[in-house]
């Protein structure tokens, strides 16, 4: 009988000792509600055949992730977790291709 009693005092404790973790856990995350301002990037690139355009559009993305962690820090710096992404991707003269994109940065990464 005390051995029974004594397990289940300790699963009790167990769970009471778990459930404190979630929350303590749960605060060290930036959630993607969590939105800054809007930050801009842009970029230019030569190639042929939208070529040029395509390495204009990725630069310009991680220009956007450089100027984000630059002015919110590295938690906000991912464009997979971006929103209200806009685009603007010319072609400049002979080969030159321009893009410039305006994302809302948004937190989703474990902080400190």
């Amino acid at each position: 009988m005390r051995i029974s009693w004594f397990v289940a005092v300790a699963a009790v404790v167990a769970i009471g000792v778990t459930a404190g973790v979630p929350a303590a856990h749960s605060q060290r995350w930036d959630t993607t509600g969590v939105c800054k301002d809007p930050v801009e990037g842009a970029a230019t690139s030569t190639g042929i055949l939208g070529l040029g355009s395509a390495r204009a559009r990725e630069a310009a993305q991680s220009n956007w992730e450089i100027n984000v962690e630059d002015k919110y820090g590295p938690g906000f710096a991912n464009f997979g977790y971006a929103r209200k992404v806009q685009w603007d991707c010319k072609k400049g003269a002979v080969l030159l291709a321009k893009c410039v994109v305006v994302a809302t940065p948004c937190g989703a990464r474990l902080r400190g």
